[in-house]
């Protein structure tokens, strides 16, 4: 998720309900009432609906004129739909990555974000978790130097994905955080093809991870 750099009252009230998805203040089905949102977060209402228009765009809240704005909650297939297509992205990115691998700079960066996220208990499930992960993704696109795929990645579900099925995905923690090192390994040698196929390796755990839990 991408908010603007210089933040506004939109952008303050954006960023805390996104954390209290992970911190558990906010729940998929909780409905959002504006006059609780000002209150709580000291602005007009103004700022509040610009938030939830800007939540309900990245498909994060849902706006309904009988319910107001509501936190919108996935069905299983509707998750493993939404992983579908992050798998693809997020292989385009590796691929990418290494191809401008030796960009300058690009080496260093990427070793950074890697350093920040391997630092994390591979079951947290803490805000300042979920950000080193988005950071990593992040500097992956960044290298590639796509601008499409930069526009494309922040608006996929990905946050509520992790926060409603955290007890379904905990099953492969520990393997998919240790993919973040293969792909990395591979983005820094510059093969596209290992890296591309670690990339959709680590998000297709997560595919199977639901639909194991959906059959069963």
């Amino acid at each position: 998720m991408r908010i603007a750099d210089v933040e506004s009252p939109r952008d303050n009230v954006v960023r805390d309900i996104v954390r209290g998805l992970y911190e558990g203040r906010y729940a998929p089905g909780q409905r959002l009432v504006e006059g609780d949102l000002t209150a709580f977060y000291g602005v007009s209402r103004g700022p509040v609906r610009e938030a939830l228009n800007w939540l309900s765009a990245e498909g994060i809240v849902a706006l309904t004129p009988q319910r107001g704005a509501q936190v919108r909650r996935l069905s299983k297939n509707e998750a493993i739909d939404i992983l579908v297509i992050v798998e693809s992205l997020v292989g385009l990115a590796a691929r990418l990555a290494a191809g401008r691998i030796t960009s300058p700079g690009a080496a260093q960066k990427l070793k950074r974000a890697l350093k920040r996220l391997i630092e994390f208990d591979p079951s947290s499930g803490s805000p300042d978790h979920a950000h080193a992960r988005d950071g990593f993704y992040g500097v992956l696109i960044e290298i590639g130097g796509n601008a499409e795929l930069r526009r494309l990645m922040p608006r996929v579900l990905v946050h509520l994905i992790r926060v409603q099925y955290r007890s379904t995905l905990k099953v492969s923690d520990a393997v998919r955080h240790a993919d973040y090192g293969a792909i990395t390994k591979a983005v820094l040698a510059g093969q596209r093809d290992r890296a591309e196929r670690g990339a959709r390796v680590h998000i297709a755990r997560a595919v199977a991870a639901l639909r194991d839990s959906r059959e069963r």
